[in-house]
């Protein structure tokens, strides 16, 4: 008697989880059957695969089964796949749909995990460890290429379709901590990160309707500073940002960040240099002047604005030695030329008293003028009212008569 009571309530054991698992098989089996020729898959029958699988979803008996959610990321990924082609082919992508789909996969994958890691009322878990391992390997090789299509979309859309977009990386951020992943490490290991990061700060900019909201996008472009590839674009974010609301100092703290971890980036020492000088802080500026003509030998900038601080504070012989290398940069230089004569003209008016050595200025300040028109002969502005003045002080009749028209600085 206990032998038969043991059989029948076996027996009604079995019926119970074949029944928990009918809609489950009969969508996988309809599945395999509508994908048997790969090349031409029968849509009617990968249809009702959809059908019952969302059934089975919908069933208080196979909601919580574990295959459940293997078979729905199997068939739905057949269906995004062809959306994809579809698109591909028409040239007329539906991306948000598509976007849809990918998620819905993703999520089966995760939700399949979590069930197979999860044990019923006594303690067991559905599947015996060997195949707990290869089920949650494949699961996971499956679902991580998903990631990425994720991370592409997201970004594709954060101009056309901000708030969707934002959506797709907050997923993608989200989906580093899942369990599905834990092996991969993936807030180590993900070297898309970054792109995430600097994607997510670049949507919430376009969103951005106070100050608060725009430290929020900012804290994004911070953690892309590092990056090799992204680091440049969110330095340059976040100095233009705090330019523009007035805070100087951390524009500066971020011009400098810049300076350290991008020193072949001629912009930062020269947009540091411009700052101190507008703002009177010229022993800086005269470092940075020197340290960038030494890591750039061919650039004009930084002897240039040496150069001029020099003459502004009336350091003419000082200045002459640096306008001279100057011009051994760049002969052509017009300016250079002028600005050269200019610092002799300036002595020149600085020793009238002694007749003999305002004369050797002068005569010093000629031949670089003479150069400035040489090479720059359509901007008399350079040497033009330098070259009559100089001659008018020396008495020279002839050159002063031909530059006479420049005796004006109009």
């Amino acid at each position: 008697m206990k032998r038969a009571l043991f059989l029948g309530t076996l027996l009604i054991t079995c019926g119970a989880m074949f029944a928990q698992k009918y809609l489950v098989i009969d969508a996988e089996t309809k599945y395999k059957e509508a994908c048997a020729n790969q090349l031409k898959i029968d849509q009617m029958k990968l249809g009702n695969a959809w059908r019952s699988i969302q059934e089975a979803m919908a069933n208080d008996k196979t909601k919580d089964f574990h295959d459940t959610y293997r078979v729905a990321a199997q068939i739905r990924n057949v269906q995004v796949v062809q959306m994809w082609q579809a698109g591909q082919q028409s040239g007329r992508l539906d991306t948000l749909r598509y976007a849809d789909g990918i998620k819905e996969i993703l999520g089966y994958y995760s939700t399949y995990d979590r069930l197979l890691h999860t044990p019923n009322a006594k303690g067991k878990l559905p599947v015996r460890d060997d195949e707990l391992k290869k089920a949650h390997t494949l699961a996971q090789e499956q679902a991580r290429p998903l990631r990425q299509n994720i991370l592409l979309i997201g970004s594709s859309l954060i101009n056309s379709h901000t708030r969707e977009g934002l959506a797709l990386l907050d997923l993608y951020f989200s989906s580093v901590d899942d369990p599905l992943f834990k092996e991969l490490k993936l807030a180590e290991t993900d070297t898309l990160l970054d792109a995430a990061n600097l994607y997510y700060g670049m949507g919430l900019k376009k969103i951005a309707q106070s100050w608060e909201d725009t430290l929020k996008y900012l804290s994004y472009y911070e953690k892309t500073l590092e990056d090799p590839q992204y680091g440049a674009y969110s330095c340059v974010e976040l100095m233009n940002t705090y330019k523009q609301h007035g805070d100087v100092a951390s524009w500066e703290k971020y011009c400098k960040f810049a300076l350290e971890h991008f020193p072949e980036d001629q912009q930062y020492p020269k947009l540091l240099i411009q700052e101190y000088v507008n703002s009177e802080r010229y022993e800086e500026a005269f470092k940075l002047c020197d340290y960038m003509a030494e890591k750039f030998p061919k650039e004009i900038f930084p002897v240039e604005t040496k150069a001029l601080m020099l003459f502004n504070e009336k350091k003419y012989e000082e200045s002459i030695a640096i306008f001279k290398r100057l011009i051994e940069i760049d002969p052509t230089y017009g300016r250079a030329w002028c600005s050269l004569g200019t610092s002799y003209y300036q002595l020149a008016m600085q020793n009238k008293a002694d007749v003999k050595k305002c004369k050797e200025y002068l005569e010093l300040a000629i031949p670089a003028y003479k150069k400035a028109e040489e090479v720059d002969p359509d901007d008399p502005t350079l040497w033009g009212y330098y070259l009559y003045h100089c001659y008018h002080s020396l008495n020279d009749k002839v050159n002063e008569a031909k530059y006479k028209k420049y005796e004006s600085r109009i």
